[in-house]
């Protein structure tokens, strides 16, 4: 694998969970044009360690809608979802977010449940409110199995994947090639 070339047009910056399970988010840079592969906290921690290394993207100075294209939520899980109401109603981001209906079902509770805990018992600093999981939840853009969205040069199609209820691969397609 390390002899392969790399692929033309194509880059992964992990933001978190790149050597290990929590904080999963990643970027892909697609021939210019940047996705977030989901959104997740690192339960284990309490401070600034459970979120994912977002300095990368506030190093521009630029609005986070001119730096991603959108956010991809596969899953419902805390470590792939509990970030976003920070990411998108703390740090700023106010661009697409997609997910299936049942991830979109399920995150309000689960999101609501982590924060009381984080929150009351664990005293952690930054967390979101109540008030800014429902901003979130209003932001986002449910996707049905199959159903290509179309964003820019970029198209998004969910298909099922058989981890919990309602999780989903995307396909990402750019004109001329795919990734999966």
């Amino acid at each position: 694998m390390d002899n392969q070339p790399p692929c033309d047009g194509i880059e992964v910056i992990p933001l978190g969970a790149g050597r290990d399970v929590g904080r999963s988010c990643i970027l892909v840079s697609i021939k210019g044009q940047t996705v977030m592969l989901d959104c997740g906290m690192h339960v284990g921690y309490k401070d600034h360690r459970r979120f994912p290394d977002f300095t990368p993207l506030l190093k521009s100075g630029q609005r986070l809608e001119k730096t991603i294209s959108c956010v991809l939520i596969t899953h419902f899980h805390l470590d792939h979802s509990a970030a976003l109401p920070y990411f998108t109603e703390q740090i700023g981001y106010n661009g697409p977010i997609l997910m299936s209906a049942p991830t979109r079902a399920i995150c309000p509770s689960l999101l609501e449940d982590y924060r009381r805990v984080m929150s009351n018992r664990m005293h952690a600093k930054d967390m979101y409110t109540p008030r800014m999981i429902d901003d979130c939840m209003r932001k986002v853009t449910v996707v049905r199995q199959r159903q290509t969205v179309r964003i820019g040069n970029l198209a998004f199609t969910p298909y099922y994947a058989g981890h919990v209820l309602g999780a989903v691969v995307f396909d990402i397609e750019w004109v001329g090639g795919g990734v999966s």
